[in-house]
């Protein structure tokens, strides 16, 4: 027994004192390692792909295929280790993150095939509807058949699209240059999704200059996690574009003369909208932003849990000037931003039909979204009282009551977080995670838009640790072709603990003495200053300022 401890804690404190230049080689070799596996056990080609032009099909069949999915999530894992590792090393000692390891992380699945999804051969077949004149918000990919048809899963081959058009003018865009060559149209994508990540990693760092907060922080708890790289870069889905649109329309606010600022900012989310429909979560905490930023603060930004008491004493400390700046700035920005929809549906030659079709769609099932969690939980008892009441039956039931609760909280985080300009990303996030949680569909990557903004604000180390495990967990629920492993409860159990301890390992405070009476007293290992150190000054948990 006190062998496997030292063992133990040699290999801890290997991957902890783990050098920079090693942790960005790993990732690096991690990144290439899913690029060259994605092409035999990703979601690959049903007809044609690499391996069947160069001769080598067969990888993807059998034992060899067997023995390259774990090949892949070894690869995964090491992109994991090295984000963690350099993570701790920006946590405990200030350092940068840099250009290098988001280079390392992304340049190599330039390389790659669709990884962990089909979505993109989807966006192919919707672009591929759009330029043949036909109405993918009345048609789905049946309606033309061929070589982008038999890549879409078979899910999806009838299912009208749910995105709005902006999706639908993109996708076309790329089509009228690729043509019906599925290999062309994903490396287009491929491009366009790493050229969306970068711009989302600069609009987060000029945010969080903006914010006067960690900037290496920001972007690698919120844009550089292995879920992003993973589902952004490789996966290509059109999150990346949208939550481009609304950091960017964030930043206007926050950096541009007030009212011209919220005006791009509205129009900019507008394009989100365009895009997506949950781009449209922001555009109030942007009317937020407007206000601060017009009419001045209600004070300092207060802790992230507030009394009720304080809530009511906001709004009788309003001033008229704030309530004309809401009332004028919302209207204005709400203009703007439907304007800004109505002229991207007009120029895109797309019907108005996206909006009958804005919910989305309600196919897939996966204990992620808490309606369908408490549905997979209720079936069998009340199965076992009454045998005609199946599943459908009750997520008909669970999932308005979910979407009610949805509505509540997103009302809740814009009443409590409004006093400042930080505040506002605060409302942002906790908007952003009720959509996660409480939405009718839930993907481990539409988590992307609260880990974006997360970083905005966050200061302690505990929620640091937690948000990071979570992204670590989520990066490994879905395998190379795009099938979940969200019911594959020793996986899910064995995942959490290799990352609960991979986190625990290099994100707790620097100092073995100090660490072991830490993880005494508060049981996960981050020390009792629980505030991050970075670039600029943060306020310490006694309120001492320090660098």
């Amino acid at each position: 027994m006190t062998t496997t401890a030292a063992t133990g804690h040699a290999v801890a404190a290997r991957v902890r004192g783990m050098s920079r230049r090693t942790a960005i080689i790993l990732g690096a070799v991690g990144s290439l390692v899913m690029a060259l596996t994605s092409h035999a056990v990703g979601a690959t080609r049903t007809r044609g792909g690499v391996l069947q032009s160069l001769g080598l099909a067969n990888l993807g069949f059998g034992h060899v295929a067997g023995i390259l999915v774990v090949v892949l999530w070894l690869g995964v894992l090491a992109l994991v280790v090295s984000w963690v590792v350099l993570g701790g090393r920006l946590l405990r000692r200030g350092e940068p993150l840099g250009v290098a390891p988001l280079v390392a992380w992304t340049a190599p699945l330039l390389l790659a095939g669709p990884l962990m999804s089909r979505d993109v051969y989807s966006y192919l077949m919707q672009g591929t509807l759009s330029h043949e004149g036909f109405d993918p918000y009345e048609v789905g990919a049946s309606a033309v058949p061929g070589r982008v048809f038999f890549e879409v899963s078979p899910d999806w081959r009838n299912t009208t699209t749910p995105y709005g058009p902006l999706h639908m003018w993109i996708g076309e865009g790329v089509v009228s240059v690729t043509g019906d060559n599925v290999t062309a149209g994903v490396i287009v994508y491929k491009i366009f999704s790493l050229a969306c990540f970068a711009g989302l990693v600069w609009a987060v760092a000029r945010l969080a200059a903006a914010v006067k907060v960690n900037v290496s922080l920001a972007v690698w708890l919120g844009v550089a996690n292995p879920l992003s790289v993973i589902h952004l870069v490789g996966g290509m889905h059109n999150e990346v574009t949208m939550m481009l649109l609304v950091c960017a329309g964030l930043l206007a606010a926050v950096r541009l003369p007030v009212v011209r600022g919220a005006a791009l900012g509205a129009v900019l989310i507008g394009a989100g909208i365009a895009l997506k429909a949950t781009a449209a979560i922001a555009l109030p905490f942007l009317v937020w932003i407007l206000v601060a930023r017009y009419a001045g603060p209600l004070g300092e930004d207060a802790p992230v849990r507030r009394p009720v008491k304080e809530v009511v004493a906001d709004v009788r400390h309003g001033t008229l000037r704030r309530a004309v700046a809401l009332v004028v700035g919302g209207v204005g920005c709400l203009a703007l931003s439907v304007g800004t929809l109505a002229l991207v549906t007009v120029a895109s030659g797309q019907s108005w039909g996206w909006v009958s079709e804005v919910s989305g769609n309600s196919k897939v099932i996966n204990p992620l979204a808490v309606p369908s969690l408490i549905t997979s939980v209720l079936v069998r008892p009340i199965g076992a009282v009454d045998e005609n009441i199946f599943f459908n039956d009750i997520i008909d039931v669970v999932r308005p009551v979910s979407t009610v609760v949805m509505a509540l909280i997103l009302i809740v985080a814009w009443v409590v977080w409004r006093r400042s300009v930080k505040e506002a990303f605060v409302g942002a996030t906790v908007a952003y995670m009720a959509t996660c949680l409480f939405n009718t569909v839930v993907l481990p990557w539409y988590y992307m838009a609260p880990l974006a903004l997360v970083g905005l604000w966050i200061r302690d180390r505990r929620a640091v640790f937690a948000v990071a495990w979570l992204a670590m967990v989520l990066s490994m629920t879905f395998d190379g072709s795009g099938n979940n492993r969200l019911y594959n409860l020793p996986w899910l159990i064995l995942v959490g603990l290799v990352m609960w301890w991979l986190a625990r390992t290099c994100l707790r405070q620097e100092g073995t003495t100090e660490d072991t009476a830490e993880e005494s007293a508060d049981g996960h290992g981050l020390g009792a200053a629980h505030d991050l150190a970075g670039e600029v000054s943060v306020e310490g948990v006694d309120g001492a300022s320090r660098q």
